[in-house]
Formats: C-alpha cells, sequence, structure tokens
C-alpha cells in the first residue's frame, strides 16, 4: 500500500457517532468565536516560529532524533486547549528528499481545524486537570516498497515530568491512547499538509 493511498484508507475509515463535543472549561471558555479564532491563530503563528528556531539552536541531527524523524516520515504533534474541544491545532514535520536521494531539511506545517473526531475523545483534564492546553506527538510512516505501515503515539518528552503523574505506569498511557483515534487525527495534518505542497504553496 503506496504512502498517499495508505492516507486516504485512513481517512475514509473513519465513522463518526451523533454526539457533542466535551464542554469547554479554563478561563478563555467564554470568549466569542472571533476571538477564539484569533486565539488559535496566534497559537499557530507562534508554534511555527518556535519549531523553526529550535531547529536552528538543536541542530539538524538533534531536532531529528527529537521529533522522532531518524525512525519516521512524518512527525505530527498535536495540541488541543481546553477552552476550545472542537477545535486542535497540529504541527506536521516531515522530512524530505533531494532528486539525489540526499536528506533536506525538515518541511514544517502547522494549521488548526475543528474535527469531528474530538467528539469522542476521552476527557484528559481527568489526567491532567492543572493543564489548559494537553499536548501528544504521533509519528508515522505509510506503508510502501513492500513494507508496512509503522505508528507510535508519544509523550512529549520536555512534558514527561508533567504529565507522567497523570498516567503513573505506561501501560495506563497506552491503554489511554489505544481508546482515541490519534491516528486518523494526524493523518487529516499530512493531508493538508501534502494538498498544500502539491498546488506549490509554501507550508
Amino acid at each position: 500500500m503506496t504512502g498517499h493511498l495508505f492516507l486516504e484508507w485512513i481517512f475514509s475509515m473513519q465513522e463518526q457517532p451523533d454526539s457533542s463535543y466535551l464542554a469547554n472549561t479554563g478561563a478563555h471558555a467564554g470568549l466569542s468565536e472571533a476571538d477564539k479564532k484569533k486565539r488559535l491563530d496566534a497559537m499557530v503563528r507562534i508554534w511555527q516560529g518556535d519549531m523553526e528556531k529550535r531547529l536552528e539552536r538543536e541542530g539538524y541531527r538533534a531536532f531529528l532524533q527529537v521529533t522522532g524523524l531518524d525512525e519516521y516520515r512524518y512527525s505530527v504533534w498535536l495540541r488541543l486547549p481546553e477552552w476550545e474541544r472542537s477545535a486542535v491545532v497540529g504541527q506536521v514535520i516531515m522530512l524530505g528528499r533531494s532528486a539525489s536521494g540526499a536528506p533536506e531539511d525538515p518541511t514544517m506545517f502547522t494549521s488548526w481545524r475543528r474535527d469531528p473526531l474530538l467528539k469522542t475523545l476521552p476527557d484528559w483534564k481527568d489526567h491532567l486537570p492543572g493543564e489548559n492546553v494537553f499536548n501528544i506527538c504521533v509519528r508515522i510512516t505509510p506503508g510502501g516498497l513492500g513494507e508496512g505501515a509503522k505508528w507510535a503515539i508519544v509523550m512529549p518528552r520536555e512534558l514527561v515530568h508533567r504529565y507522567r503523574p497523570g498516567w503513573p505506569l505506561q501501560a495506563d498511557w497506552v491503554s489511554w491512547t489505544r481508546s482515541f483515534d490519534w491516528l486518523a487525527v494526524a493523518v487529516g495534518f499530512i493531508r493538508a499538509m501534502l494538498d498544500t505542497l502539491d498546488k506549490g504553496q509554501t507550508p
């Protein structure tokens, strides 16, 4: 199964029940839709800039290891704000290849969207009551060239000390992440990035 076919297959398999999103919470829950959109747009802009600076600061090789691009094709970082439970901010990082086959600088694409998949998301606030944004990373390599697809759901390394009390055991984290289709959410952002690149736009 090729990379694009794999992504299309994952996306087409999703069927959403008729349910509601979790209730918005926190200091910004009562903001207007326009003000929430401004905050989400700002999250995209700031996050994109911060990650570009991180690449410059840490260096190419260290950045690949931190993001998982030394093992996977795509690294998709997701942020879910407590004050808008229908929205998710996603950042796709992809290691491209030049015409000669040599690795190029990572491509970064950051955006946000409202996703019906989040209607089935178990409440992360049950585990992290003190956090106002939940962060999680999905690493993906689509199947192709005779190899099977692989993916992993990862707790961001810099947040382990804050998140670990909510999931004391690795088994707790694995069980919780398997209760929601993080892969499908991540694939939606990968498709958006690929569509942007196909149109010749800069992510």
